[in-house]
């Protein structure tokens, strides 16, 4: 669940990196007193969807709007409507760290589903007290702590999910190897974590340095950080027992509802692109097409989740042998 809100324009980036998140910015209010008709049906203000909501709260409405360039309007259309992924910063930071204290999530107010002036509108969005985040990193940790075995993390980063493995290394039923091309964090990650295995290793460039097999691949919301996914996860797959699991975990865009005053500071940071692509589940299943994996557990965003999705699969029998071809 990476990403920061930023809307820097095209030409501060590489043409080929992107934002993972816009800022919807917010602005002028509208009243709506409690057990009225909704006040935009008579004044039909004729918006963008794509680029505006209304914030509500108590007693009225909060025009919010992005003027990214990262997104295209079927993108944003698709963060609002297909993933439902809208989120009120309450931190005050920059870049947000800790989603599921910073973020609440916005849920449509069931009166705009059957409204007919519903596509000229950014429509009433309601912030829930429900954690999305913890509920799907629960999930998440507890797949994770059934793993034993040789594992191979891929884009381990700063470790998040190393906890989780401790145990059953520490009592010998796992050993974890981790690999990623920042060699200064993999150093802080090596003295935090005695138990566990690093090596600064650029995904695109192989896996030749690591020596024998791994029974479980991890590409832990690493996936739209890798410039060729396919490439790098053939070269790991390469690595994998003929009975191994490859587990991949990432996120789809996201955008961010916050006060003018945080979202010009947070675009004029520095905060960095990373993501090649902010692909959701099918998309990365496409992108994979052709390896020889079976697909055995899938969580797909809704709005009802996080932007956070998975995907795990086995090495398929039927077509082991082509790993090294």
């Amino acid at each position: 669940m990476s990403g920061a809100g930023d809307e820097h324009g095209e030409t501060s980036r590489p043409a080929t990196l992107r934002s993972n998140s816009c800022n919807f910015v917010i602005g002028e209010a509208v009243a709506w007193p409690k057990g009225q008709v909704c006040p935009l049906i008579q004044a039909k203000p004729r918006l963008n969807r794509a680029s505006t909501l209304w914030l509500s709260m108590p007693g009225q409405i909060r025009l919010c709007s992005t003027q990214t360039t990262d997104f295209s309007e079927a993108e944003l259309l698709a963060i609002k409507d297909r993933y439902g992924q809208l989120y009120v910063d309450v931190s005050r930071k920059l870049a947000p760290d800790d989603f599921a204290r910073d973020l609440r999530k916005l849920r449509e107010l069931s009166v705009c589903g059957p409204c007919p002036f519903r596509t000229e509108c950014g429509g009433a969005w309601q912030a829930l007290s429900t954690d999305v985040f913890s509920h799907d990193e629960t999930r998440l940790l507890g797949l994770l702590a059934g793993l034993k075995g040789r594992i191979l993390d891929i884009g381990c980063g700063d470790g998040p999910y190393l906890k989780a493995f401790e145990s059953a290394a520490l009592a010998g039923e796992l050993e974890y190897v981790g690999v990623d091309p920042d060699a200064q964090r993999l150093a802080v990650l090596a003295e935090r974590y005695s138990w566990a295995r690093f090596q600064p290793v650029p995904a695109e460039c192989g896996f030749d340095a690591l020596d024998g097999s791994f029974d479980h691949l991890l590409v832990l919301r690493s996936f739209n950080h890798l410039e060729d996914p396919r490439s790098t996860l053939k070269q790991a797959l390469a690595r994998l027992s003929r009975s191994g699991t490859l587990t991949i975990v990432d996120n789809v865009a996201f955008g961010l509802v916050r006060q003018r005053a945080i979202a010009r500071r947070a675009e004029a940071g520095p905060a960095e692109y990373e993501h090649f692509r902010n692909a959701d589940a099918d998309q990365a299943i496409a992108l994979l097409d052709g390896l020889p994996l079976e697909l055995v557990e899938r969580w797909d965003v809704s709005p009802a989740t996080s932007n956070q999705w998975l995907l795990h699969f086995r090495v398929s029998q039927a077509s082991a042998p082509e790993l090294n071809s």
